[in-house]
């Protein structure tokens, strides 16, 4: 069409509508990386961390996420410790909570619970940090430690025995490992010691257990010892007693026998010496050496009788300490009856006799009136 004129866009308009837009995307921008700095800084939280610990272990996780350590003890199964508290996580719900007075913002320290029961303490650790809209701090954390919250109690006992005496626990046999170096002398062996090696008390500490043991003591024959329990102390209540050889009864009883009727004036050859003596004491033992100072001094004043009648004879607890030490009890009731006046006397021995075995044979070291029978 002739004469018609273009239409212009005026350039402001154009300026005006590209500065929208610029500022358009300018602030969807700055929301978009506000967003995403926002989103980010949640996400680092250490409670995300928490949250994802707490989830694991509501999911059967527990072994991984808290390290719980095998029992101190050889005497329990090694795992007993680990699986009762796991087995104390099943079906429970987690939670946890920052703990009171933990202010370290690269250190923070958590407690968790299974149904509102501690279980664990956690402390984080951070391991980087980038700031974000110059104010806020994105932060990565990892686990620095989990200590589990163990409930039950350990326990442990103070044993006490003869050192050839074999302590079980559990069915497992305590050593040298569980020996403390204590030890003690048992008093009424210190006359044989002095011919042998006899048996002493040693201390066991045996620690760490979770459950109350099942605790056997035997001797060094293969016999159960009998012990008392008084708190966590165990204390052997004797050894055990056998069952005498007929011929090693024989021997000691008639020893016993002659031992009296030397005191008595009817041994054969007392009178003149403690020779019928010799063979059934050591021969530096002190008890020759109170015979022989009986009979040169006192045997005279014992009054004239007809030879003696033994009645209720009995050998007794017989028991064995080692391969060459034992002791018994020997009873018998001497009566004589007396040539001047006809009365009977009736003079009763109760001794226990500790023999020991020198040189192949069984000698006495020590002798002690039974008190209280």
């Amino acid at each position: 069409m002739a004469g018609h004129k273009k239409r212009r866009v005026p350039v402001f308009r154009i300026l005006y509508v590209v500065f929208l837009w610029t500022l358009v995307l300018f602030w969807a921008a700055v929301l978009n990386y506000v967003q995403r700095s926002l989103t980010a800084y949640e996400a680092a939280q250490p409670e995300r961390v928490m949250e994802a610990l707490a989830l694991k272990i509501e999911e059967g996780g527990g072994e991984e996420a808290i390290p719980v350590s095998s029992g101190s003890n050889r005497f329990e199964d090694g795992d007993l410790q680990k699986n009762r508290y796991l087995e104390a996580l099943s079906g429970k719900e987690i939670t946890f909570e920052k703990a009171p007075g933990s202010y370290d913002m690269q250190q923070p320290v958590y407690h968790l619970y299974a149904d509102g029961k501690k279980i664990a303490s956690v402390t984080l650790r951070e391991t980087a940090s980038e700031t974000v809209m110059l104010i806020l701090s994105v932060q990565e954390w990892e686990t620095a430690s989990v200590e589990p919250v163990l409930e039950a109690e350990e326990k442990g006992y103070l044993i006490y025995v003869p050192n050839n005496c074999t302590v079980m626990m559990n069915q497992i046999a305590a050593d040298e490992r569980e020996l403390t170096g204590n030890k003690r002398d048992i008093e009424e062996f210190e006359y044989a010691a002095e011919y042998i090696s006899v048996p002493y008390i040693v201390e066991y500490r045996i620690e760490g257990l979770l459950d109350v043991p099942e605790i056997a003591i035997f001797d060094c024959f293969g016999q159960e010892v009998e012990y008392t329990i008084e708190g966590d102390v165990v204390e052997y209540a004797g050894l055990p007693t056998s069952e005498m050889e007929e011929e090693l009864k024989a021997f000691v009883l008639k020893n016993a026998e002659n031992y009296s009727d030397f005191f008595s004036g009817d041994l054969a050859g007392g009178d003149k010496s403690v020779e019928p003596l010799r063979y059934m004491f050591p021969k530096d033992s002190s008890f020759l050496e109170l015979a022989e100072n009986y009979r040169r001094n006192d045997l005279w004043m014992y009054s004239m009788h007809q030879t003696p009648v033994f009645a209720n004879e009995k050998v007794s607890n017989y028991v064995r300490y080692s391969e060459d030490f034992f002791s018994c009890d020997v009873y018998f009731e001497k009566n004589m009856l007396l040539t001047k006046t006809g009365q009977v006397r009736t003079v009763v021995t109760n001794d226990k006799y500790y023999y020991v075995k020198l040189d192949g044979s069984w000698v006495i070291a020590d002798m002690r009136t039974v008190i209280g029978e």
